[in-house]
């Protein structure tokens, strides 16, 4: 199941969309923080925006529970990540925490269903 999860970060560290679409279900749901909830073409064409205009590299990620029932699983998750945009500027460090729901396809493999993440608030300097 968390081979899904390994796929997916290596697919955005490496700006890979169709390798990030491939590991989402097609009723995929994304629930990014302070913004509406992305799901079909307007998914697909937000992630493909994010990769194309954005670098990351992961600092940190941790797996903080993993639950499977069944057919369905959850992953929660702790991130560090540094961003920087394509056309160059100061990366941004950020981190967070998130959810991942994942449904078992009828090969046995795992397809993330469902994300929902946030920031932390920044630490104060």
């Amino acid at each position: 199941m968390l081979a899904a999860i390994e796929i997916e970060r290596d697919a955005i560290e490496s700006g890979n969309i169709d390798r990030h679409l491939a590991v989402l279900t097609d009723d995929a749901i994304f629930l990014p923080p302070n913004s509406p909830s992305k799901t079909g073409a307007e998914l697909h064409s937000w992630l493909r925006g994010f990769l194309e205009g954005f670098r990351v590299e992961w600092l940190s990620f941790e797996s903080t529970e993993t639950l499977i029932a069944g057919e369905m699983a959850f992953h929660s998750y702790t991130y560090t990540w540094r961003v920087c945009a394509r056309g160059g500027g100061e990366p941004t460090i950020a981190a967070g925490k998130g959810v991942h729901l994942l449904r078992r396809q009828p090969d046995g493999s795992w397809k993330i269903a469902r994300e929902i993440w946030n920031g932390n608030p920044a630490s104060p300097r």
